[in-house]
């Protein structure tokens, strides 16, 4: 136990006293801060795109009514001062209207934006009432003419049994964040963790440091060292982004930008359920890519060859990563299988579970999965890290671990 927390002591403290390390924890942190403050300063400072109207007083005056916080319509009386404005620069866009039938937009090259189905829309309103005050319909009948459709969405689930179910139900917005949050969040640990214990061993095979290693420690004890070394590197990372994410929760009234980001989304949606299975299965995946970069980086023959050892890590990884993002749209047999997995479940699964494509049990199930297979894979994964940690073979990484594996049964 001593020489396995020693090993795991001396991974811990290597990267810890790095800048690389630090770098790759602050990096996602000072790019939320940045994205945020971008969106922030965009959304708080932009003016609404200013649209002169020129057209009879009771349709420039209706129009005017119509405005919002992304266009602004005022009336004037000319097309020339409508000119004017557009030269400088003071308006975005001229709307000249002889009927509320005929329009014609002028927009500026280099103004706002200017939403062409909102104006159209508006037009449209204004075209339907002025027809019904033509044919003489009362008040009442131009209410029931403009009326709106009321449409009542009710969001339902199956048992296995085939019951049809109420549930609280997610916007589309919500399905495709959470089955991208979780996906991506997944990604980038297994690749940063990944590619440290990937270089870490390959170095020092690369450095002939192993076979000194290996004269007082066990194999075994060097792998499962460097295992806890690694997973003692993401509790810190963790629990650094939670302290932040709690101080962020107290501080939310004094900070404008956290505030109107938690009061977008809709907690109540997500639930407490989806965060503990994400938790698990994160963990469970970062241990199993962990696991299998500590294997594939004991395949390499030096440093150099470190992103080699990556390749089938990353590849894993970002079939699991595009098929979570397919959950939000796609509920397939084919993204139904990946989701039980090993490698791949703990990506999609969360995201098949918080968009409720997949019930609790059928959830647990696939962790179970994932569970039993780690547990399995990280035997074999260390007696071939055993079988292959002094052998130095220039031929590819399948190739060793053809070799590898031969060895493995031979034992």
């Amino acid at each position: 136990m001593r020489k396995l927390n020693l090993i795991a002591g001396q991974v811990l403290k290597k990267n810890l006293r790095g800048y690389s390390w630090w770098l790759m924890v602050l990096m996602p942190l000072l790019a939320g801060v940045v994205i945020g403050g971008i969106v922030w300063y965009m959304t708080s400072t932009q003016a609404p795109a200013r649209v002169v109207v020129v057209a009879p007083q009771p349709v420039a005056a209706a129009l005017q009514k119509q405005s919002s916080s992304e266009q602004k319509y005022v009336p004037i009386s000319s097309e020339a001062k409508g000119q004017k404005q557009l030269a400088a620069a003071t308006a975005d866009g001229m709307l000249v209207l002889k009927t509320t039938a005929q329009a014609k937009l002028y927009r500026r090259d280099d103004g706002q934006s200017i939403s062409t189905a909102a104006l159209t829309q508006s037009l449209a309103g204004l075209n339907t009432m002025a027809v019904a005050q033509s044919l003489g319909l009362s008040a009442k009948q131009l209410g029931q003419l403009l009326a709106t459709p009321r449409v009542t969405t009710k969001a339902v689930a199956f048992t296995d049994s085939g019951k049809m179910t109420a549930t609280a139900g997610k916007s589309d917005a919500l399905k495709q964040g959470l089955s991208t949050v979780v996906g991506f969040l997944m990604y980038l640990f297994l690749m940063s963790y990944g590619s440290i214990i990937a270089a870490e061993i390959a170095t020092e095979k690369g450095s002939r440091i192993e076979e000194s290693i290996l004269v007082a420690i066990r194999p075994r004890t060097q792998f499962y060292g460097k295992i806890m070394g690694v997973a003692a590197l993401l509790g810190i990372q963790v629990a650094l982004y939670a302290v932040m994410a709690a101080a962020a929760w107290l501080l939310r009234g004094a900070l404008p930008v956290v505030k109107d980001l938690l009061a977008s989304v809709d907690f109540s949606q997500i639930g407490w359920g989806f965060v503990a299975l994400s938790v698990l299965f994160f963990i469970v995946g970062i241990l199993s890519y962990t696991i299998l970069a500590a294997m594939c980086g004991s395949l390499v023959a030096n440093q150099e060859q470190a992103g080699q050892a990556l390749q089938p890590v990353l590849l894993l990884a970002m079939i699991g990563y595009f098929a979570s993002l397919m959950t939000a749209n796609a509920n397939g047999p084919v993204i139904g299988i990946i989701s039980y997995l090993p490698f791949l479940s703990p990506m999609v699964m969360p995201a098949r579970f918080g968009i409720g494509q997949a019930s609790l049990p059928l959830a647990l199930v696939s962790l179970a999965i994932s569970i039993v297979f780690l547990g399995g894979f990280t035997a074999l994964a260390e007696r071939i890290y055993a079988a292959n940690v002094l052998t130095y073979s220039e031929g590819g990484i399948f190739k060793a671990l053809r070799k590898s594996l031969s060895l493995v049964r031979a034992k």
